[in-house]
């Protein structure tokens, strides 16, 4: 019995012996993966700020859309606005309203025969003294133009000097 215990104990220890050495065969050292880890941290990051990226511009180009809208709006309203204008600018411009408001308002009428004035004018007079006025202009703008060169060539060469 005592052989069958030996023979029992090596039997046993053999078998441990040959299991051992084939689970180390299985077994694979414990990897860490920090690389792998690292590199899809960095491709969740650029995917990331990517997609902030484009919403960024996304929002931008719908502000951008609605300010133009808007713009769009105020646009209709103005031409509205300017259309009504013309119209009441036309209405005002006629002639026969004017008048109309002219007599209704400020309750003017045509002049009657005595109240008419006739005054007698010289055509030759007349004639003398627009030459007149013409001559005075001219030499009035022939001493604006004389005071002028000095003045224009001093802002010239201040021009000159920076």
């Amino acid at each position: 019995m005592v052989l069958a215990r030996e023979e029992s104990t090596y039997i046993h220890q053999h078998m441990e012996e040959q299991q051992a050495p084939k689970t180390n065969k299985n077994r694979r050292p414990n990897k860490t993966y920090k690389l792998e880890k690292l590199i899809i941290c960095g491709v969740l990051l650029v995917t990331l700020s990517c997609s902030i990226l484009l919403l960024t511009r996304f929002m931008a180009i719908t502000e951008a859309r609605h300010r133009v809208n808007s713009l769009q709006k105020q646009i209709e309203k103005l031409e509205g606005e300017k259309e009504k204008l013309r119209v009441s600018v036309e209405t005002v411009s006629r002639s026969g309203w004017i008048e109309s408001e002219a007599k209704s308002r400020i309750n003017m009428v045509y002049p009657t025969q005595d109240q008419i004035i006739y005054i007698n004018v010289n055509p030759s007079k007349v004639a003398m003294i627009a030459k007149e006025l013409e001559k005075i202009n001219i030499e009035n703008a022939h001493l604006k133009s004389e005071k002028n060169i000095p003045a224009f060539f001093s802002k010239l060469v201040s021009v000159i000097r920076i």
